[in-house]
């Protein structure tokens, strides 16, 4: 789900997250994303093979005030993407450069983080549906 929400973000294809994102995340995505300059738009897509960890910050199960039953997950990852960004980032990780063939053609790559909430009703009966409540790119989407 990550992977998948990552690169519509990246692509400016906020009206195919209706069904996976809360309406207010939503909202503030859209005002967010139209205002990001190109390389950081470029920088919000992880794929799924360059995500390099995964950890879940926090596991919440909570009632609403008519007693129904929720889950939420926070979940931070770490991704390499060869956005062209520069070196000197606030508060990123380490600049790599991956050297492919040749030293003359470098890639370079960050390590960047995001963190994802997840929330469903857990409720007896009803269907297992997640959405995300939460959608953070520090130094990115800010």
């Amino acid at each position: 789900a990550f992977s998948v929400v990552s690169k519509l973000l990246s692509q400016r294809k906020l009206d195919l997250l209706d069904e996976l994102v809360s309406a207010e995340v939503l909202q503030v995505l859209k005002e967010k994303i139209s205002l990001l300059p190109d390389n950081h738009r470029d920088a919000l897509a992880a794929d799924i093979d360059a995500i390099m960890y995964t950890t879940e910050g926090d596991v919440r199960i909570y009632y609403d005030d008519d007693g129904i039953k929720f889950v939420s997950i926070l979940m931070r990852f770490w991704y390499l993407n060869g956005a062209n960004l520069p070196d000197e980032v606030p508060g990123e990780t380490k600049v790599f450069q991956i050297v492919f063939g040749d030293e003359s053609t470098k890639e370079k790559r960050h390590l960047l983080t995001a963190n994802y909430e997840f929330q469903r009703e857990f409720t007896e009966g009803v269907k297992p549906d997640w959405t995300i409540t939460r959608i953070e790119h520090p130094r990115l989407l800010e």
